[in-house]
This record gives structure tokens, C-alpha cells and sequence, in this order.
């Protein structure tokens, strides 16, 4: 059991180093995995602390370098919902939950982020200015669901090799 224990604090130091190393490093813009750990991290670290830390701290512990900006609220909100939509949405591990959940995340983060743009006044206060600040994200958007999708299914195709025993661990 403490081997268990063990391996699985490798595995989210990995995740947390990996991540940092990828979002400070440089990438293609909104290509970084934050979403897809948030989503892996909510679905299959078992004690529910770790879910919530994991994504938490590779941002902010890469956010203390990149710098902060007025909406990060809205940022970390999106993935601490996304770290719960895995909690509940991708238990059963099949391709399709995994694929909608992650679409699910992507739009959420898109929704929550930017309106939280638009609360700044950049975009006027109408239904107009949300729907201007919607359409301007759009371009990120593209990026940001591309990222979240490669990696979820990458993650989760990791997920599956080693707990079917495809890769035997000797």
C-alpha cells in the first residue's frame, strides 16, 4: 500500500513539474495541459485534496513568473469547476465522456473567463459589448479546446495502457 501511496506522489510531482516546464517554457498560445490535469486530477486521484491542488499549484507556481493579471479569479474558478466536472462526469473512463467532458470544460473555461473580461468594461455593458467580448475570444478558444482535447486524450491514453496492463511495470 505505501508503494501505492508513493507511486502517486511521484506521478503529481511529474504532473506539476511537467506542466510548469510547459507553460513557462515556450508554446503555442493557450496550448498548455491545465485543463486536461484539472479534468484528470478531478477523476482519478483519490483523495480529493490532491484533485483541487495539483492543477492549483502548477498555476500558481507558474503564475508567480508569468505575472498575475485582473481576471485570474475567473481563471482558477474555471478549473476548479473543471477539477469537478471530473470528479463527477469521467468515473467511467470510456473515450466519449472523456471527449464531451473535456469539450464541457473547454466551453465552461471559455464562458467564465470571458465574461469576466466583459465585467471590465472593455466591451460597454450591453448585450452587445458580451457578444463582441465572445466573438473576440474566439481565436483562444480555437487553441485552449484543441490543447484540452490533445492532452485529455493523451492522459487518459496513458490512463488506460498502464491500468490494463497493456505497459507492464517490472
Amino acid at each position: 500500500m505505501k508503494k501505492i501511496a508513493n507511486s502517486r506522489i511521484v506521478i503529481i510531482f511529474a504532473l506539476i513539474v511537467i506542466a510548469m516546464l510547459i507553460r513557462l517554457l515556450p508554446h503555442p498560445q493557450n496550448f498548455t495541459p491545465i485543463a486536461a490535469i484539472a479534468l484528470f486530477s478531478g477523476a482519478l486521484l483519490g483523495k480529493k485534496w490532491y484533485a483541487f491542488i495539483v492543477p492549483m499549484v502548477i498555476m500558481l507556481l507558474s503564475d508567480i513568473v508569468l505575472g498575475f493579471h485582473s481576471t485570474m479569479w475567473a481563471v482558477y474558478l474555471s478549473f476548479a469547476l473543471v477539477i469537478v466536472l471530473g470528479m463527477f462526469l469521467c468515473r467511467t473512463m470510456r473515450f466519449t465522456h472523456v471527449f464531451f467532458t473535456a469539450l464541457l470544460s473547454s466551453v465552461l473555461f471559455f464562458v467564465i473567463t470571458n465574461f469576466a473580461c466583459f465585467m471590465h468594461g472593455w466591451y460597454g455593458y450591453t448585450t452587445t459589448g458580451l457578444l463582441t467580448c465572445y466573438q473576440m475570444a474566439i481565436p483562444f478558444f480555437r487553441m485552449e479546446l484543441l490543447s484540452t482535447m490533445v492532452y485529455a486524450v493523451a492522459f487518459w491514453g496513458i490512463h488506460y495502457m498502464v491500468t490494463k496492463k497493456v505497459w507492464a511495470i517490472r
